[in-house]
């Protein structure tokens, strides 16, 4: 699969809303959020874009996940006009009362919110659209065939849910809690009642045979090195995306590029979602020469961080 040119515009559920106000702050709520690069995306994407935007880590972990409707409340209250959300509180992002676009509707899932003074007003999912947008910068039309999928949480449920838009044939699903392959099976039926969905017994069973393979899950990041799969049942298959990007080169993307597959990296997914996220929470759309230069540099960036 050869890279194609890169779009101008990712295609979002909804255009963004243009908004008068002349200064953004905004956030990312989530545990393991150290190493982010969203601070620096959106400081550094307000400055070429000519505006005021404050961007805040807001670490948070499972222990405040009943909370985080009032924290959600109190951010919006102290000035914050969007926020992205990551682990683990995408699910219940997904199901608060914020309008949500018809893939959050299916999914249940939402890592972007627009903030009003009250609280949520939108419910967008950018990891769904940031990776439509990285499989076309890679692939262009390429048909994605048979994926298998390692963890069906927040950022698997959304890249199965783009990959039924991209014309996946099929989905294997395996999670460690079965429920939740259950429970994205149905979600894709609301999208595609046709899509073929099987939960398997185990990773290798799920990448056995198939054209792709996703790694939805944690295991790989900085803090929870290692692989989600026996590495030796990774290099068959076509292509592979790592959602991870701290770092970028992590155990299942070093294997697949030694076996010589097409890859997208969680750098990728990263980069397309923070766009979209970007011009969601500001209404101003970043042009080609703007996409460039952020991309040169979050890249310089990440590898400065040598993790």
């Amino acid at each position: 699969m050869a890279p194609s040119p890169v779009p101008s515009r990712r295609s979002l559920d909804d255009e963004p809303q243009t908004s008068t106000a002349t200064a953004y702050r905004l956030g990312l709520v989530g545990s393991g959020i150290d190493m982010s690069l969203s601070p620096a995306f959106h400081e550094h994407a307000g400055r070429l874009a000519g505006l005021d935007v404050r961007y805040d880590l807001i670490p948070r972990d499972a222990t405040h996940v009943p909370d985080l409707g009032r924290l959600l409340g109190e951010l919006a209250a102290a000035g914050y006009r969007g926020l992205n959300i990551t682990v683990p509180f995408k699910q219940l992002a997904g199901r608060g009362d914020a309008e949500p676009t018809p893939v959050v509707a299916a999914t249940g899932v939402a890592n972007t919110l627009l903030l009003g003074p009250d609280g949520p007003t939108r419910a967008f999912n950018t990891d769904y659209s940031g990776f439509t947008w990285a499989w076309r910068r890679h692939f262009g039309t390429d048909a994605p065939g048979v994926v298998a999928l390692l963890g069906a949480g927040g950022v698997g449920t959304a890249t199965a849910a783009a990959l039924v838009e991209l014309g996946m044939t099929g989905l294997r699903v395996f999670d460690l809690v079965p429920e939740r392959s259950h429970t994205l099976a149905r979600s894709l039926h609301q999208i595609d009642a046709g899509v073929e969905v099987s939960v398997s017994s185990s990773g290798a069973a799920a990448v056995a045979g198939a054209d792709g393979v996703v790694n939805g899950t944690p295991v790989g990041m900085h803090w929870n090195a290692g692989a989600p799969v026996d590495l030796s049942t990774i290099g068959q298959q076509r292509w592979l995306f790592d959602a991870i990007y701290s770092p970028i080169e992590t155990p299942l993307m070093v294997r697949a590029a030694a076996t010589g597959m097409a890859r997208i990296s969680g750098f990728d997914l990263f980069f397309g979602q923070a766009i979209d996220a970007f011009e969601i929470f500001t209404g101003h759309h970043l042009a080609a020469p703007i996409v460039a230069d952020l991309e040169s540099r979050m890249l310089v960036l990440e590898r400065e961080r040598g993790v």
